[in-house]
């Protein structure tokens, strides 16, 4: 690996870090899905090298977190998720620009503005699916401000507003 600048290799730690976090979303889902294909766990255990337990603790891992089946036409459970398959190198600029015009955003509670004022503390995150996700990955790195403003477009034209 030929690294050129600094700029350079904060790109390709991006990268590096953007696939560490997938790669562990892709095997807690392909784990859930041998278990709901009817594989026991100590099979996918015995095929993977590791003992049964740490496969019920991955499956327990994939249960609290939440971590979501990936909806048709997408390729990530979420804008953010989506972001990081883009830093990665999974899919390219336009099909994530794609993507993300057409996720289906979840709207962001309207007071957290006023309790955030009236009490001074901090709120919990957004629920998942919102366009903060989009702003997140944006500041993140994840994506480009031109490909920000192309999403933020396409969501001011969708039916619910962001």
């Amino acid at each position: 690996m030929t690294i050129t600048s600094p700029d350079h290799a904060i790109d390709l730690a991006r990268r590096a870090l953007a696939r560490e976090d997938l790669g562990r979303l892709d095997y807690l889902r392909a784990l859930r899905e041998a278990v709901q294909q009817g594989l026991p766990q100590r099979d996918i255990a015995r095929a993977l090298h590791i003992t049964q337990s740490a496969i019920s603790q991955a499956l327990t891992k994939a249960e609290s977190r939440g971590v979501q089946a990936i909806p048709e036409g997408f390729s990530g459970a979420s804008p953010y998720e989506i972001a990081e398959r883009y830093a990665a190198g999974d899919i390219d600029r336009g099909e994530m620009i794609r993507q993300l015009s057409a996720w289906p955003y979840v709207k962001a509670p309207d007071n957290t503005e006023q309790l955030a004022m009236e009490w001074k503390a901090v709120l919990p995150p957004n629920p998942p699916g919102t366009f903060e996700e989009v702003g997140e990955a944006f500041d993140k790195g994840l994506i480009d401000g031109d490909a920000y403003d192309i999403i933020l477009d396409a969501a001011e034209d969708a039916p619910d507003v962001p």
